[in-house]
């Protein structure tokens, strides 16, 4: 019985650095809706959410940038990035559809 408890534990702990990292394909749908110039608005939330470095000071966008292209993992920023993705597909389908009311279609 306690070889099946440990053998869950070690599944989960698997499970769940696979789940926190930015994987490839994540990546790319990412940087789709994003561009190329997203560090901006991850900054702009983290300090939404009052999100610090354990020393208390603003994570930098070098740091953003390595926990997108899964160098670092964060899950505080990897949150982050996720909302924008979030933020910036709603702000794209309010575009669209004010220009298909304005154009009438």
């Amino acid at each position: 019985m306690r070889h099946k408890i440990d053998t869950n534990i070690a599944i989960t702990k698997y499970i769940n650095v696979k789940i926190s990292m930015i994987r490839k394909e994540q990546r790319i749908k990412l940087k789709e809706v994003l561009g190329y110039h997203y560090t901006e608005g991850v900054l702009k939330i983290l300090k939404e959410k009052k999100v610090t470095s354990r020393n208390g000071k603003p994570y930098g966008s070098s740091m953003i940038r390595n926990v997108f292209n899964g160098l670092n993992e964060n899950e505080d920023i990897e949150n982050a990035i996720i909302e924008l993705f979030i933020r910036t597909q709603e702000d794209i389908k309010e575009t669209i559809e004010a220009r298909n009311r304005i154009l009438g279609i």
